[in-house]
């Protein structure tokens, strides 16, 4: 092992100090920094999901049976030993045609939903529940009192008893008024021990409420035709008074009317515009004619004028001789002097003409000005009578607007008197309530039913709740899962007593309450003492992980640590070391200076040890120990120290001291105090080879368990070999998916 040990001390340089072999770089990675991450590092199929299902629900199926139990045990108890409730339904239809007289549209004032609504609002009102009340008696009924009181007679009608109040109460909570939105039928549902109150009460609310919705129809009519009655007895008055007016008016201005929109007035003002626009349109006409007065050939008059075109041949053919005489006589021949006269007196008879047409334009443009003129002044004149008109207008519509309001008021008070006398309602019962033969209420078989999915929907799902709310490290799934490691060993836990290394039992787990256990002062040496025992197997397991961890070149110094006290560390350390001497020379170093336990698991006297080593006052020699009746397994106990054991273990003695137990022995197991509340775990960490941790089912949370990795990884210990799930149930489905689970180890 020498050669192991030169080859770990050439390694010790850089962060770590330490790689023995490619294995160990690749197992530090994946061990310690994906630890300290807390990223799992193993991807899980749907297989897998549902075997940890499965465990989940075999893990807490007592909780989910105790759970599934109550629920039936309370169903059957509610269902069982209940009374059996009756409810009486009626229907009634409900017509918005037939609703009360309005006086703004003498008809429905609402859509046909809004009334449904309202009356489905007033059959739950209070009025209608304490006429029922008082008609039935039901204040001194049990069922709607909590104690019948003698019989008293109410004097005050609009307060109520104390029983009116509380039978009230009870009414309204039991009452079911239901409307059927795509009918106009409503649903009255009341609910009661007695078939036959149920039945009673429904149909008295229905007739009660179409007698109050016929008394109010009748009261509202009434109402209406004596107001009415009142109102048309003045609006005749005015009716009378705006019309005698109207009369006056026209006798005094002489404005008659010629049919119902038309009078003699509105008649000659039609006139008089009627001609200002045709005066008006004719000068547009002129003045627009006139504006190209200085080119008289492009007037349109000028044009189609007979003379001017009759004279306008004769000047082309005169012309033309003219031309053909110059040619043959020349200009000076008295014939072609001839020719040009003649040209020029028809060129000067057609500007005679032309301007002769001109002239006529302007005198009918003056004409038609002067007509437009006088067409404006009439108007302006007759506008004076406006006045007048607006009079006779407003006085008109005053005597239609009052013969208006007299007759629609004179139709509705026919209307009300038709009304008043007929007893018709908008609501009729289409089924009355019949005494119901069957009860809605309990209902055995869907209660059972209904409970039993509960129980066994709520069974399932508290398991998972339980499962997602325990922190705690239960199986090596969970350390995949949650810490990131796939080396695991487990170990079960040891079947001596009930309670075994504070191992607790299943009540204790259920509801979550796991106290650390303490440490006894009697370790458990059950290698030697069963060797054939499932946690001696587990043993070997971890010794072959160990050795097949790095081929070759096995580490030589191993950490034992967990993160704090009572997580089985010193027991797990003293057997390994057991199984490691079966193999090669082996020391148990007892680094827990504090607290050491090793010598007293072997009976021996707690002398000088590692703690009198380190600070001088013995040897390495002799400070080692063989143990009696076990070949090469020897231990360096704790020893004593002076209260500054951190300060020892981080020292230099304290590698030298290592150095030494590697040259000596060809293993090394190191036991060391708790990581998290001490220094002196970390510090052994970064002067070993390998790092085995140890954590306690269902004790060790994983949050310590991560932070005890992410220790390890910021002082650059070594790797992290093996977690050690210590403690496990042999019995749970999280154990038999990874070891044998013996029913006599004995007999092994």
């Amino acid at each position: 092992m020498s050669r192991n040990f030169e080859l770990m001390r050439q390694a010790r340089t850089g962060i770590g100090r330490r790689t023995s072999s490619p294995l160990a770089v690749e197992t530090r990675d994946n061990s310690s920094t994906q630890l300290a991450r807390g990223t799992p590092a193993l991807e899980e199929g749907s297989a897998f999901y549902w075997l940890r299902a499965i465990g989940v629900l075999q893990k807490h199926w007592r909780l989910s049976a105790l759970f599934a139990a109550l629920v039936i045990i309370t169903t059957a108890m509610f269902t069982f030993l209940s009374k059996p409730v009756y409810e009486a339904t009626a229907r009634i239809e409900v017509d918005p045609s037939g609703e009360k007289f309005n006086l703004e549209s003498g008809g429905a004032g609402a859509t046909d939903a809004e009334y449904l609504e309202t009356q489905s609002q007033v059959l739950q009102g209070d009025s209608l529940a304490i006429v029922v009340i008082r008609k039935l008696r039901l204040d001194q009924n049990p069922e709607f009192v909590s104690k019948a009181p003698a019989s008293q007679v109410n004097t005050r009608p609009e307060q109520l008893t104390s029983q009116e109040s509380e039978a009230l109460a009870k009414f309204k909570t039991d009452l079911k008024v239901r409307r059927d939105t795509a009918s106009r039928l409503i649903l009255v549902s009341f609910p009661s021990h007695i078939p036959q109150l149920a039945a009673q009460v429904s149909n008295t609310l229905v007739q009660s409420f179409i007698d109050q919705s016929y008394q109010t129809r009748h009261d509202a009519v009434m109402k209406s035709s004596e107001w009415l009655s009142r109102q048309l007895d003045d609006i005749r008055e005015k009716m009378e008074d705006s019309s005698q007016a109207l009369v006056q008016f026209q006798q005094a201005s002489g404005v008659t009317d010629i049919d119902s929109n038309k009078s003699t007035f509105t008649e000659h003002m039609g006139e008089l515009s009627r001609q200002q626009t045709v005066a008006q349109s004719e000068r547009i006409q002129l003045q627009s004619l006139l504006k190209n007065a200085g080119n008289a050939d492009s007037l349109p008059e000028v044009r189609t004028n007979a003379v001017v075109q009759q004279l306008s041949q004769r000047l082309a053919e005169e012309r033309a001789a003219l031309a053909q005489a110059m040619v043959v006589y020349g200009s000076n021949h008295p014939t072609a002097k001839k020719l040009q006269s003649e040209v020029d007196e028809l060129q000067s008879q057609i500007d005679i003409q032309k301007k002769a047409i001109v002239n006529s334009l302007r005198a009918s443009y003056a004409a038609a000005e002067a007509r437009e003129s006088m067409m404006s002044a009439e108007m302006k004149g007759t506008g004076k009578e406006l006045d007048k008109m607006a009079r006779y207008a407003t006085l008109k519509k005053e005597v239609e607007a009052n013969e208006t309001l007299y007759n629609s008021l004179y139709g509705r008070i026919k209307e009300a008197g038709i009304a008043a006398a007929s007893k018709s309602a908008d609501i009729q019962v289409v089924d009355p309530a019949r005494v119901p033969d069957v009860p809605i209420r309990p209902r055995p078989l869907l209660n059972m039913a209904v409970g039993l999915l509960a129980a066994l929907v709520g069974g399932i799902g508290l398991a998972f709740v339980c499962e997602e709310f325990d922190n705690k490290l239960r199986s090596p799934e969970d350390i995949r899962r949650w810490i990131g490691s796939s080396n695991v060993s487990v170990i079960p836990a040891i079947a001596e007593g009930e309670v075994a290394e504070g191992r607790l039992g299943w009540p204790k787990r259920i509801v979550g309450v796991l106290p650390v256990p303490t440490e006894s002062n009697q370790t458990n040496t059950f290698f030697l003492e069963r060797p054939n025992s499932p946690e001696s197997e587990a043993v070997q397991a971890l010794y072959a992980s160990i050795m097949l961890s790095w081929p070759n070149n096995p580490p030589q110094t191993l950490l034992i640590v967990s993160a704090l006290p009572g997580e089985g560390k010193t027991t797990v350390a003293l057997n390994l070391s057991y199984a490691l001497a079966q193999h090669a020379n082996t020391c148990l170093v007892d680094a827990d200076l504090r607290k050491g336990r090793v010598a007293r698991a072997f009976g021996m006297s707690t002398g000088q040890g590692l703690g009198d080593v380190l600070t001088g006052g013995a040897t390495l020699e002799t400070s080692v120990l063989e143990i009696p009746g076990v070949s090469n397994l020897s231990i360096l106990p704790a020893g004593r120290s002076k209260g500054n054991s951190g300060q020892l273990i981080c020292s230099e003695r304290m590698d030298q001291t290592l150095a030494g137990l590697r040259e000596r022995f060809g293993f090394v197991v190191v036991d060391s105090p708790p990581i998290l509340p001490f220094v002196d775990g970390r510090a052994l960490s970064a002067l070993v080879d390998a790092v085995v941790l140890v954590g306690r089912a269902g004790v060790t949370t994983r949050e310590v368990m991560r932070r005890s990795v992410e220790l390890i990884s910021e002082v650059h210990g070594a790797p992290i070999l093996q977690v050690v799930l210590n403690g496990a149930d042999p019995n749970t489905t999280d154990y038999k998916y990874y070891g044998y689970a013996y029913e006599d180890s004995g007999s092994r």
